[in-house]
């Protein structure tokens, strides 16, 4: 006998309620038989709390207890100001001993432009200005922002100067406009 597919759903579904029920009984149905309670042995016996006294009188004085600062400052981490009396128990201590110290390498010398700056001079009405630099027998026109030298960035082209900065150590310098020599 063939059975439609509504009566298949029908019977699925029957076995899945099944399923379910079972499942409910075996993992929530079942009760806790412990109480949850303590289990004394023996009979039982009040405290005996009748003098109150003692616990008032210490109660009492952990409450009139107040804060008196000792000096220092609890939100600055670091040790505390030595007292002035201890100042001259440390200075009859004994010195201190000196450790050698690592010498501190020597400041980088400010940066040289390569040739010398001779003019200056801009092509258009108002347009950027461009530097003249000669190195041996070659001439190099620069303006600001270019980068002579692989590390020299000119970053202003005055009338009568050129300033300059190294790209890797971050130190300025001047050069002053040399002018050929009089004939």
């Amino acid at each position: 006998m063939a059975q439609s597919k509504q009566q298949k759903e029908r019977i699925l579904l029957a076995v899945l309620l099944v399923v379910a029920a079972l499942v409910w009984f075996f993992y929530f149905g079942k009760t806790k038989t412990s109480s949850g309670g303590i289990a004394a042995t023996g009979a039982y016996a009040p405290i005996n709390a009748e003098d109150y006294s003692v616990i008032f009188k210490e109660l009492g004085e952990t409450q009139s207890t107040v804060y008196k600062s000792s000096g220092r400052n609890i939100f600055v981490a670091g040790p505390v100001a030595p007292l002035p009396q201890a100042a001259t128990v440390v200075a009859n201590a004994k010195p201190e001993r000196k450790y050698p110290t690592v010498p501190v390498p020597p400041e980088p010398p400010k940066p040289v432009l390569p040739g010398k700056f001779f003019g200056y001079g801009s092509l258009p009405t108002n347009g950027p200005r461009r530097a003249f630099l000669q190195e041996g027998e070659d001439v190099h026109i620069v303006q600001e922002g270019d980068i002579v030298g692989n590390h020299i960035r000119i970053t202003h082209i005055g009338n009568d100067s050129i300033d300059y900065e190294d790209t890797v150590t971050g130190k300025k310098n001047t050069s002053t406009l040399e002018l050929p020599p009089a004939a």
